[in-house]
């Protein structure tokens, strides 16, 4: 690869040195670390060594990782731009906009609890039936994790750090990248990898000035109203306005957010704008909208204010020559500071302190963090990067190295287990959220509201302490606090959703859904925990049918050796193809040969549907003795059985004479038995068909097969039905990937359809 050259073609500029050396090191097969300040081109020096090096130098795919919408969407917009010189695939894929129907792109865009939810296969926006399917993309792709400070350091950092670690044991290269990550921290994350075997470079920028946008910066530091313990009002505000036509205004938490912009828009010479988390998503769409509109680069917008909580740290390419803050940690202090002067030019931060208060006064920040920012910026007046480097280093060196003791690394571990084996989207979110937050909706008249319509009001997310703390003023003003759970349990008398009234604040916890009585809301001001918003009721939206989008085809009638002839066909047509670089590594890694692996891969998809042979399931599909056992396009009498865990159980035997290793006999195993569901654990009991090898080995000539098969059983379970995400990672991921072939390669040969049926909506 010509990186220089590939890099110009693609962005029109040479790359920085450290672009460059990233770069090559990405395509020599190391992982990277990386630490480079804001708009210095983090994104670039990833995506586009990938498209011009994927499936050959670098994996099959991207899932490219960040801590929030407004950031995937942006990073998807410049993505979609660079792979279209190689005409790749990319999706955007979030809460809101689940682009990917089967994780199946050659770049995909995604929060990080989609990402830690395919990796635990409980995928976020889709069914959980094809969990597998998506575990196959995470766990054999390379993975970024971009912004990585954001994340809660002892979850959603160390779930990337977990994943990251194991994807380089693998040979499969990770990017972690932020502004502000400690070096110890750096180093402590490359000798985790490289211990497990994997390759590391830590890239940093060492010299600002060859960032262009870094060079022309001049950022002066003011925190004489910290140390003289002021705090920021709206006084403050107007004063310091006086001398600038746009300022940004940025404080901790909402209420100090909607309290301040109240009193400033009353008197204001100029237009004011509010945004923070608690908006509809609708409202805070058409507010970043304006945001860019006024602050962006190359607006022709006069004067203006912005008021905003942390929500524009990242993801907001927005810019003004002035912002006043309260005081915060250091990371969160560095990324405000990339909203100053953001293209060049002289700029200034005010730091406020943010007055007394009971227990915490940094409330949603650590006390003790931000008390060590404080200590480190006496004396600070310029904030360059040499500065920004010095800052984190000192504040945030030990914490961080806290955060990788290995009680805490395997308390993680042990989370992201028990996110599989429950297979609970909650216990997902668990691994991965910066704050314990709860979904709140509120309604006037929730006593005459349908449960299951409930599920569909729209709804905000805070922090469930928020709600704690608000309780007590709710059920005073007459307020009331429901609980909508999920009932797992059907029947045709059940609802499949309950509500639940709360009677104690204790009993709020985080993860759940809560609708209230007693608040409102505005589009100007968002969720109000009072009345005075004009809304008292949020409207019902449409949840996305995700169920539908793998839908059974129309199908022709097929006998069960052609149906297992086609899906062989296609798998080798088609995926083997496009999975040749993961195939590769876990070949390697596992010390046996690619053609060996193939082998495995082709036999179980050939015999995927060997269940489909029991002479129960055939007599369900309308066969008689003498017949061609069919596969599809039959009438049916009465309920099929379950075929794919017999299709397990019947080669059981066969695959644990072939395999020494018994991870890899488990991971054939579960592969066959989960081609439906990933949750699957129990078979019928089943009869093969006479004559059942002959068909088998029409398909698949298999020495041995006569004896090594089991030809029936009574009903019985696997034994296991999961792989330990923990203990058994690289199983665990080489299942996913085998699971992925199969599924995909069974769908396109039941229905007919082309690979490029996956990617149309």
């Amino acid at each position: 690869m010509d990186v220089r050259g590939d890099f110009r073609k693609a962005t029109g500029f040479n790359p920085y040195t450290f672009q460059l050396e990233a770069m090559e090191s990405l395509i020599e097969g190391s992982s990277l670390i990386v630490r480079a300040p804001t708009g210095s081109g983090k994104s670039e020096m990833v995506l586009i060594p990938f498209i011009f090096e994927t499936n050959e130098n670098l994996p099959s795919q991207m899932i490219y990782s960040l801590p929030n919408r407004t950031l995937v969407e942006s990073i998807g917009e410049r993505a979609r731009h660079y792979a279209s010189y190689k005409k790749l695939r990319v999706a955007v894929h979030h809460g809101k906009r689940p682009e990917s129907q089967l994780f199946e792109e050659d770049v995909i865009v995604a929060t990080i609890d989609q990402t830690a939810g395919a990796y635990l296969s409980v995928p976020l926006s889709m069914p959980k039936r094809w969990g597998n399917i998506f575990l196959g993309t995470a766990g054999s792709a390379m993975l970024v994790f971009d912004e990585v400070h954001t994340l809660h350091p002892e979850k959603g950092l160390l779930t990337s750090v977990a994943m990251s670690i194991e994807s380089a044991k693998l040979g499969i290269p990770f990017v972690m990248m932020s502004a502000t990550l400690p070096r110890n921290f750096m180093e402590r994350v490359k000798a985790l990898a490289e211990k497990k075997g994997g390759k590391v470079e830590i890239i940093e920028v060492e010299d600002e000035q060859e960032v262009k946008s870094r060079a022309r910066r001049k950022v002066g530091l003011n925190t004489e109203p910290l140390f003289n313990g002021t705090s920021l009002t709206v006084k403050e505000i107007e004063r310091q306005a006086e001398d600038v036509d746009k300022l940004i205004v940025v404080v901790n938490t909402v209420g100090k957010a909607q309290q301040l912009y109240r009193e400033l828009k009353a008197n204001a010479d100029r237009p004011v704008v509010l945004i923070h988390s608690r908006f509809l998503e609708e409202d805070r769409s058409q507010k970043e909208a304006k945001v860019r509109e006024i602050f962006g680069k190359g607006s022709s917008a006069n004067e203006a204010i912005l008021i905003s909580t942390q929500v524009i740290e990242v993801g907001m390419d927005i810019s003004s020559a002035k912002l006043l803050t309260e005081i915060s940690p250091v990371d969160s202090l560095i990324q405000r500071a990339g909203r100053v002067a953001r293209w060049g030019g002289k700029g200034e931060i005010v730091i406020y302190n943010v007055g007394k208060k009971a227990g915490n006064p940094y409330v949603p920040y650590s006390k003790e963090l931000v008390e060590s920012t404080i200590d480190a910026l006496k004396g600070v007046e310029l904030l360059d990067w040499q500065t920004e480097i010095e800052l984190v280093e000192k504040v945030l060196s030990k914490p961080f190295e806290s955060y990788l003791d290995p009680y805490k690394f395997y308390e993680r571990l042990g989370g992201l287990a028990r996110a599989v084996y429950e297979g609970k989207r909650s216990y997902v979110e668990e691994n991965v959220r910066e704050a314990y937050s709860v979904d709140i909706a509120i309604h006037d008249d929730v006593s005459n509201l349908n449960p299951d319509d409930a599920w569909k009001l729209k709804r905000v997310r805070v922090d469930f302490r928020v709600l704690r703390g608000k309780f007590d003023l709710i059920q005073e003003a007459g307020g009331k606090v429901y609980l909508v759970e999920e009932n797992f349990i059907l029947d045709e008398y059940s609802s499949r959703y309950t509500l639940t009234q709360i009677s104690r604040k204790d009993d709020i916890q985080p993860f759940e859904f809560y609708i209230i009585e007693g608040l409102s809301y505005s589009p100007e001001l968002g969720l109000l925990f009072d009345r005075s918003g004009d809304i008292k009721r949020f409207e019902f939206e449409e949840k996305d049918n995700a169920t539908n989008v793998m839908g059974e085809s129309r199908m022709k009638k097929e006998s069960w050796v052609e149906h297992s002839r086609k899906t062989l066909d296609v798998l080798r047509v088609y995926m083997l193809p496009r999975y040749d670089y993961p195939i590769g590594a876990f070949a390697k890694y596992f010390g046996i040969s690619k053609k060996e692996l193939i082998n495995w891969i082709e036999l179980s998809v050939a015999l995927h549907d060997l269940g489909k042979l029991n002479i129960y399931w055939q007599k369900k599909a309308s066969w008689r003795p003498g017949e061609e056992p069919i596969a599809h396009g039959f009438e049916k009498k009465g309920k099929l059985p379950p075929h794919a865990t017999v299709s397990a159980k019947a080669l059981e035997r066969y695959l644990g004479e072939y395999f020494e290793d018994r991870g890899l006999a488990k991971v054939f195993y579960l592969a066959i038995a989960h081609h439906h569901s990933p949750w699957s654990s129990k078979f019928q009991k089943f009869k093969l068909i006479p004559n059942v090898v002959d068909y088998i080995l029409q398909v698949c000539p298999l020495e041995d097969i006569e004896t090594s098969i089991i030809h029936s059983h009574p009903a019985g379970s696997l034994g296991f039905n999961y792989l330990n995400v923990a203990e058994e990672n690289e199983y665990y991921r080489l299942y996913g990937l085998v699971s992925k072939l199969l599924r995909i390669s069974d769908r396109l040969a039941t229905g007919g359809e082309s690979y490029e049926s996956i990617f149309s909506s």
